[in-house]
């Protein structure tokens, strides 16, 4: 007698009427030998596994960066899941458009909130920072791009004095990187335009009445009065 084993692989989409159990892991079959005439068949409906999903990319749900007290530039990142996660590469740029690698936090499995926290020392200009995450089969993801301005580029630092100035002879003190100061009458006119100028001027206002500094550089552009008495 010829005896045929055949096996037939259980397909998860089809509804088969010999599978025993389903279950989340697998489904499983069934085995029988059926014989006609001289011809015994060996079947078996197989196992079957399924593929797995994909993993879910890491859930990062914020990224920010601040100045602290000591002039070190503190990035804090939170994700609220992470699977196959490597880490994260801390990448570093003065200009927003070409990065460098800074630092390094490792990452890992995990589904519940966690905080990161990375510390770029006395910060000396405006920087740029973004994350790259990286899994372990070292596909990866970067961040969005956020800004830390130093204190000697905040535009806070721009001031005028005296102002109001009886004589019209008015100090002005920039922050560091300032492309344009312009000095403006109210009718939009400019008076003065100067550019990359030294972080203090002194400009005189030529006439009795209202006036507006305008400067520009690379954390931004501010506006402020300036008036003769």
């Amino acid at each position: 007698m010829r005896i045929l084993t055949l096996t037939i692989a259980l397909i998860i989409a089809a509804q088969w009427s010999f599978a025993q159990q389903i279950s989340p892991s697998g489904i499983y079959g069934a085995a029988s030998q059926s014989t006609v005439g001289n011809l015994s068949v060996n079947w078996v409906i197989g196992t079957l596994t399924p593929t797995s999903l994909s993993a879910l990319p890491v859930r990062l749900i914020s990224f920010k960066g601040q100045l602290t007290s000591s002039g070190n530039a503190e990035l804090e990142w939170k994700t609220t899941q992470e699977v196959n996660n490597k880490g994260f590469e801390i990448q570093k740029s003065v200009d927003g458009k070409v990065f460098d690698a800074i630092g390094w936090v490792d990452g890992g499995n995990q589904e519940s909130e966690k905080i990161y926290r990375f510390t770029d020392a006395k910060l000396i200009t405006t920087s740029y920072y973004r994350l790259k995450q990286i899994d372990f089969d070292e596909k990866f993801t970067l961040s969005r791009i956020v800004s830390v301005v130093p204190e000697n580029e905040s535009l806070d630092r721009f001031v005028a004095f005296p102002n109001p100035s009886p004589d019209g002879k008015v100090e002005v003190k920039l922050p560091e990187r300032i492309s344009t100061m312009e000095l403006v009458d109210i009718t939009g006119k400019v008076i003065i335009a100067k550019q990359n100028p030294a972080t203090k001027q002194i400009i005189t206002l030529p006439k009795t009445g209202l006036f507006f500094l305008r400067i520009q550089g690379i954390v931004g552009e501010k506006t402020i009065k300036a008036v003769k008495n």
